[in-house]
């Protein structure tokens, strides 16, 4: 296992991570895109600021060739996320649990060095939970996009490399 920096949601946190195991092979790409609202609470002491979250939207797979996500598939996403900002550095950090009408079940973890509501990319970890992506494993890449007018809205566009 390798530790990563990983990143997502425009938050910011590093954090040690098991990959989606470096003897795996290879069992595909997937291509998605994540819309949603986020709301946020930050606590503020001195220098010091931290900034936690709750987003929930859709999901919306584009591209396909991993056998247990076809291209089309909607998805739901509901993420928390934190920030810490300390010592000129802004960390993020993202749980997400992602459903698809079934109800079958995948999570994904994400961070990135960055200011929270900042567009720019970062890498994420997919993890099966239940039903068809029980199994599921996957490294990802992906680039986030804010739009703050009338509340905080996200896009997230991935691209993952899945392992079996």
């Amino acid at each position: 296992m390798k530790n990563i920096l990983l990143g997502v949601l425009g938050l910011v946190v590093s954090i040690s991570s098991a990959t989606a195991g470096d003897h795996e092979h290879d069992a595909g790409k997937i291509s998605f895109i994540s819309n949603g609202e986020m709301v946020i609470d930050k606590v503020t002491a001195g220098d010091i600021s931290f900034t936690t979250g709750e987003l929930t939207g859709l999901g919306n797979v584009g591209t396909s060739s991993y056998a247990a996500l076809s291209q089309g598939t909607v998805l739901t996403v509901d993420c928390t996320v934190s920030a810490l900002d300390k010592d000129g550095q802004s960390n993020l950090y993202a749980l997400c649990s992602i459903k698809d009408k079934d109800g079958d079940e995948f999570s994904m973890e994400n961070t990135a060095v960055r200011a929270l509501g900042s567009s720019g990319s970062g890498k994420g970890v997919l993890r099966g939970v239940s039903g068809k992506y029980a199994e599921m494993m996957g490294n990802c890449v992906y680039d986030t996009t804010y739009m703050m007018n009338d509340g905080i809205f996200v896009s997230v566009s991935f691209d993952c490399d899945m392992k079996h």
